[in-house]
């Protein structure tokens, strides 16, 4: 069991260390401990008392501390595992913020029978807990967690964000349901006390899930990746300097080009009103070129953030506006479900918003579907562009964010920097960026800024 103490506690420090503030990462961090305090339980009774007695240190003294210390560190793991597990599942949930359970009394309320068990006795001296008793509160808690991280899972309608709500209830249901029945149902019922030393295969399991999805997805908040590491580091060098901002005045020119071509067309119609509208958006184009310009310090430095308040549906819409030209072919879905009130800089987020949304025209050369999906939850606000362009197959699709990578090599003024300096940017106003496709069907770009932690005024 010492790798299970040490594994559950590894992961709820790093959890911990990670983001301590969200209220989901602490309670996740408490299933971890109290888990790892079972663990604790038994490397005292297996491994440190035979050992000490062994040296001839078990002294009285020693030997009544080591005992206090066991049966403590048992019932934190009897009595504690099911309430931090039902309390993580709630504040999991998706729609935790409409609930009426979010009054901090509801809490108190749940652990009431927790408190309640230290008045039984156990029936026997072979017994840690009066089980009887226990085994009453803990299957309901421990079942209506597992069904709550289920229901979480379906009711998420962001793919992206459904996939780590698969990961966290591959992780945590099998080891909670397995820990129901040999920690207590097995014992009641059966008398068959020892089962609970089977735990540690499953909850080897869940480590694994836990190491796995960290690497490759990141769980809980905590990712592990050696590949963003590297690309930090080089966009140090590229993301401010003259390739960045000729790839910047690159989208701009286009859109001038874009805008005057129908400007000339528009002239022969005589229709006033639509040039003024077309006018409007070369000067704005022409102003976004300056603003680039302006963030940019020296041509080595790094991209300065010049936060504002800002609304990402109006954002969104312009952007989208500024390339309707070059979407007479494609079917545009606008699904703004908040307006998505963020501090940010508005040149760099124009910036990321134009990209992304070109890729995805560029992608349907011969028509199809985009949508513009901006949605809200009480921790983060996610702009997913999504395409039914050609998408790419998963060895490009690994490629995306690394510098001067394209896969628009054969297209003039193409330095294959758009999503590194996207990434980059995204990185800045402390948010993700993820991409999913797949190919002959599609892509989607996810963009999550956390609401709590986004860039601020100084």
């Amino acid at each position: 069991m010492l790798f299970v103490l040490i594994g559950l506690w590894t992961i709820g420090l790093l959890l911990i260390v990670t983001d301590p503030r969200r209220l989901t990462t602490r309670w996740i961090a408490s299933i971890a401990f109290t888990g790892g305090s079972g663990g604790l339980s038994a490397v005292i009774h297996d491994y440190w008392i035979p050992s000490f007695y062994d040296r001839g240190w078990l002294t009285e003294p020693v030997a009544d501390l080591m005992l206090r210390a066991e049966s403590i560190s048992s019932l934190v793991c009897y009595y504690g595992l099911p309430y931090t597990f039902l309390m993580f599942t709630i504040v999991y949930h998706p729609n935790y913020s409409v609930w009426p359970v979010r009054n901090k009394r509801f809490s108190w309320i749940l652990i009431v029978p927790v408190l309640l068990s230290f008045a039984f006795e156990p029936a026997s001296a072979i017994d840690p807990i009066p089980y009887h008793y226990v085994t009453w509160w803990t299957t309901p808690y421990i079942l209506a967690g597992i069904a709550i991280l289920i229901h979480a899972t379906v009711k998420e309608r962001n793919t992206f964000l459904r996939k780590h709500r698969m990961l966290t209830t591959l992780a945590a249901a099998p080891a909670l349901f397995f820990a129901l029945f040999t920690l207590y149902i097995l014992p009641t019922f059966f008398g068959l006390y020892e089962w609970w030393r089977y735990n540690a295969w499953v909850i080897g399991f869940t480590l694994a899930v836990i190491l796995i999805s960290s690497f490759r997805y990141g769980f809980m908040g905590l990712q592990i990746s050696i590949q963003n590491q590297k690309l930090d580091y080089t966009l140090r060098a590229i993301t401010s300097g003259t390739a960045i901002l000729n790839h910047a005045i690159k989208n701009d020119v286009g859109k001038i080009r874009l805008f005057s071509e129908k400007i000339k067309s528009e002239a022969y119609e005589s229709d006033p009103e639509q040039l003024v509208n077309d006018i409007e958006v070369i000067m704005n184009a022409s102003q976004h070129i300056y603003d680039m310009i302006y963030r940019i310090q020296g041509q080595t430095q790094d991209v300065v953030i010049k936060p504002e308040e800002l609304r990402l549906d109006q954002m969104l819409e312009a952007c989208a506006g500024m390339l309707d030209p070059a979407m007479s072919h494609i079917e545009v879905e606008k699904d703004f479900r908040c307006t998505g009130k963020l501090w940010g800089d508005k040149a760099q987020l124009n910036e990321v918003f134009t990209n992304v949304i070109s890729n995805a025209i560029d992608a349907m050369p011969q028509g199809g579907k985009l949508v513009l999906r901006l949605t809200e939850t009480k921790r983060n606000i996610t702009v997913e562009v999504k395409d039914t362009g050609i998408g790419m197959d998963k060895k490009l699709l690994k490629q995306v964010f690394d510098p001067f990578f394209t896969t628009k090599a054969g297209k003039k003024l193409n330095f294959g920097l758009g999503l590194s300096y996207c990434y980059h940017v995204i990185q800045k106003h402390k948010g993700t960026m993820d991409m999913h496709s797949k190919q002959g069907v599609g892509t989607s770009v996810f963009i999550h800024f956390p609401k709590k932690k986004g860039v601020r005024p100084t």
